[in-house]
């Protein structure tokens, strides 16, 4: 058994996507059979075992850097994480804190850092660490979330080479659903009979919540739900209240283990991403994305319905474990609705091979694999 750290600039718990990824890839670890340590960022004395409890994990530590401190920087972060590191002593340093890489790297400590985004994006700050972290002997390896990714980096540091980056898809986790925990989690709906077409997923810029908003008023035989923003929010995307039909239904945010049985609640899922999508920093991540939402549909076992993007056809393939059009026509996205709707076996072969492909090919555990077996690669 080996003692894993990893080292995240993430506040736990959060609404942010990357919270969920740190959570539940340190779940995948332990599960593994390893001992970890969580380093982020958290309010002091919180309940930490009823914040493991939120995301729906269990098993590894938490150390969290108390985000009152006055003046608070990620590099006071940075060094706090490495102070634990000197006490623990890790047999494997991971993480997606540059400036904690960078440090740890920098102080003899090998490491292997996941990086989301291409340099081009990073401020000038980043930009520093990140290079000094490439030029450390102690970096044994890079994982990024794509392809699309993995090529950019390249092209844009022509000296890193291919070897030294391991592409690994985001994921999600396996789960074993209490059916009468799921039977009674509140739901509304307009009648018994009708199919259940939902978006779990932040309202926001490039997320294509106009077209769900188009096709439930276009659709009044089915229910719609956005699980993950409130009405109020349609405001900021320039949509009128007063338009929204009745069948639509907002959830507001819920918490990933109660969002994963939202997900089941739905015949049909939909992830109309557009050509721009952007993120709380206000990057747009649609060249290079792997985002999380494909793979927690993919595991609730639903049809999905998606954006063809180019970086998504690393994962899904059209009419074998989803239905992709094209993301701005709406005739391409009803016709997808009709198809699921009216072809119930389509329904369930599409469900079945998604969460066959995630079982086999994406699950965190996978991930988590893959990313051991890279780090015993280069440690050769």
């Amino acid at each position: 058994m080996s003692r894993i750290a990893y080292l995240s600039d993430s506040l736990i718990p959060s609404q942010r996507a990357n919270s969920v990824h740190v959570m539940h890839m340190c779940n995948a670890f332990q599960e593994l059979g390893h001992h970890v340590t969580l380093f982020g960022l958290g309010k002091k004395n919180q309940d930490l075992d009823q914040v493991r409890s939120w995301y729906g994990v269990n098993g590894f530590s938490l150390d969290l850097t108390t985000t009152r401190i006055p003046k608070l920087t990620l590099y006071w972060h940075a060094r706090r994480m490495l102070s634990k590191i000197k006490k623990q002593k890790p047999d494997f340093v991971f993480g997606r804190s540059l400036y904690g890489c960078a440090l740890v790297a920098s102080k003899g400590y090998d490491v292997i850092y996941e990086t989301h985004d291409p340099v081009r994006v990073m401020s000038e700050k980043q930009k520093r660490a990140f290079f000094k972290l490439l030029e450390s002997g102690n970096l044994k390896g890079l994982v990024v979330l794509s392809d699309a990714l993995k090529t950019i980096l390249i092209d844009e540091v022509p000296k890193l080479s291919p070897e030294r980056i391991l592409v690994a898809h985001d994921g999600a986790t396996i789960r074993d659903y209490d059916l009468s925990e799921l039977a009674s989690y509140k739901w509304p709906l307009t009648s018994e009979d009708r199919l259940q077409v939902g978006y779990l997923g932040t309202i926001s810029p490039g997320r294509g919540i106009e077209m769900v908003v188009s096709l439930a008023k276009e659709n009044p035989h089915l229910d719609f739900h956005i699980v993950g923003g409130y009405k109020e929010d349609l405001t900021h995307l320039n949509i009128a209240l007063e338009s929204i039909s009745e069948n639509l239904f907002f959830h507001g945010f819920v918490s990933p283990r109660e969002a994963a049985m939202a997900r089941k609640k739905c015949d049909i899922l939909l992830a109309p991403y557009q050509d721009n999508v952007t993120i709380r920093s206000g990057k747009n991540t649609a060249e290079y994305m792997s985002p999380l939402k494909i793979f927690e549909y993919m595991e609730a076992e639903k049809p999905i319905i998606c954006s063809d993007l180019k970086v998504l056809r690393e994962v899904l393939e059209n009419d074998k474990n989803c239905i992709l059009v094209s993301a701005s026509r709406k005739e391409e996205w009803q016709e997808a609705l009709d198809r699921l709707v009216n072809d119930s076996k389509l329904r369930a072969n599409l469900a079945h091979r998604a969460k066959g492909d995630l079982v086999t090919k994406y699950s965190w555990k996978h991930r988590a694999q893959t990313i051991l077996k890279f780090n015993e690669l280069r440690n050769i």
